[in-house]
């Protein structure tokens, strides 16, 4: 009994590689923030920033579509919610609003992030966060077909 609680502690609190998640993961967000590099916009002079996409594998409950009904355009979104798997924690420069690429239930689409909810104050880290927005389906399955 006792190794089965430790091998289920072991499963909740271990960082494993992204391979790990393959059977509870259904969904990859692919969210795209400034990187640590500056470059010099040379149309501008400006200095800007480099971006960097920073991957995530998450276990996402996607609930009933919502629409507003307009001639002609498709608002249809699905409001979803769960826990991140890998990495366990959002990258500080996400924020409520970001929107990432994402392939959820082998839809592709985009995800965008509605709430920060974060981990409660005095949380292990090791926790997988909670996170909750919306999905809007872009185009086909998520597997390039």
């Amino acid at each position: 009994m006792l190794a089965l609680h430790q091998w289920i502690l072991n499963l909740m609190f271990s960082p494993a590689p992204a391979t790990n998640y393959g059977n509870l993961a259904n969904a990859s967000l692919a969210f795209t923030v400034a990187g640590p590099d500056l470059t010099v916009d040379t149309t501008t002079g400006n200095e800007v920033a480099n971006s960097v996409v920073v991957e995530y594998l998450a276990t996402l409950k996607v609930s009933n579509a919502t629409w507003a009904k307009q001639v002609g355009v498709d608002e249809t979104t699905f409001p979803c919610s769960g826990r991140l798997l890998s990495p366990a924690q959002l990258d500080p420069r996400i924020v409520s609003g970001s929107k990432a690429a994402a392939v959820i239930n082998g839809r592709q689409g985009r995800f965008e992030l509605r709430e920060d909810l974060g981990a409660p104050v005095g949380a292990m880290p090791l926790l997988r966060q909670q996170i909750t927005g919306i999905f809007r389906v872009t185009g086909g399955r998520g597997d390039g077909a």
